[in-house]
């Protein structure tokens, strides 16, 4: 055998070695159930762009890598009162142990909302007044903004365990970031009614009646709020048919009445979960606008995201999120 062939079967038996230990390794990193960000540790950087990254991050939180592992319970662990960007321990409720270590980890604590704080802009959130760390589990409820007992401001709420998977975390902080852009009280009118008594259907009733936009538990959308021109324009044909799935009161059947009613309009919507609302369409509609390239505008969804381009303040924010996005990716 000369020399030439010899090196050719070498080399590709060094080939056939790599790709098998390189098999074994994967097959090692998923036995162990850690997360892909430990194996990008070990691969050459990225040579893809930002819009590339960004494209990839938001197919990742469409399939969730994290284990189904939710529990019966949802656990408040620390509550931090917010000071523009920084963050002081508000309140620290009794947790069983096992819980213990989430709550005590406050390096993480601080880790999310160093996040938080680089992925929004100051001006964007300061109406959060406190940041919640929780957890349910895992593939739970990662995030979420809710009002505190004045209408002007909100919390932020963070599951531990959910913001393991970077992808997750950061498609659902957009997703709650358009919650605040379209919910906070520059957009809608406080009815305070509602606001006091949120059990009261009469109430709510009563309010939805003499509301002449788009009306929320946040209240009644201002005729150019950003939410009530995104219903006008794409809901009022649909709305009816909403409505009526909406009086559902079981949720497992709800559940299902409003995945029919995804699937009779699935070039409208942007994922499955913005046909459950008004407010949330919009929310997913925000997510797919600052992580997807512009569409051609060729469908309803894809009309949706490109409603959000007519705002510059919010194509500057969007430019903006997408900055910190790409250097903070892992």
């Amino acid at each position: 055998m000369n020399s030439n062939k010899r090196l050719t079967l070498l080399i590709a038996a060094l080939a056939t070695l790599s790709v098998a230990c390189l098999c074994l390794l994967l097959a090692l990193l998923a036995f162990l159930g850690l997360r892909p960000l430990s194996l990008q540790k070990l691969l050459p950087p990225s040579t893809m762009t930002c819009d590339e990254e960004l494209a990839n991050l938001l197919a990742g939180s469409e399939q969730s890598t994290l284990p189904h592992n939710e529990l019966s319970t949802e656990y408040t662990l620390v509550t931090y009162a917010v000071d523009g960007d920084s963050i002081s321990v508000y309140d620290m409720p009794p947790v069983p142990d096992e819980m213990d270590p989430y709550q005590q980890d406050t390096a993480r604590h601080r880790e999310l909302w160093d996040f938080v704080t680089r992925l929004v802009p100051l001006d964007y959130r300061r109406q959060v007044v406190f940041f919640v760390i929780t957890t349910d589990g895992t593939y739970g409820t990662l995030g979420a903004v809710e009002q505190t007992d004045n209408p002007e401001t909100w919390s932020l709420y963070v599951d531990i365990l959910d913001a393991e998977s970077f992808p997750d975390l950061a498609a659902t902080l957009i997703h709650e970031i358009g919650h605040l852009l379209t919910l906070n009280t520059t957009q809608v009118v406080t009815d305070w009614e509602v606001f006091n008594e949120p059990w009261n259907e009469e109430a709510y009733a009563r309010a939805d009646a003499a509301c002449d936009t788009y009306f929320v538990f946040e209240g009644c959308s201002y005729p150019d709020s950003y939410l009530n021109q995104f219903f006008e324009r794409y809901w009022q044909a649909i709305y009816p048919e909403w409505q009526e799935i909406n009086q559902e009161e079981d949720e497992e059947i709800l559940e299902n009445l409003l995945d029919e009613f995804y699937g009779r309009y699935p070039d409208q919507f942007v994922s499955d979960y913005a046909a459950t609302s008004p407010q949330e369409d919009i929310a997913e509609s925000f997510l797919y606008f600052v992580l997807a390239p512009a569409p051609a505008g060729e469908t309803i969804a894809e009309e949706k995201i490109l409603f959000f381009y007519e705002f510059p303040e919010l194509t500057a924010l969007r430019d903006t999120m997408r900055a910190s996005l790409c250097s903070s990716l892992p």
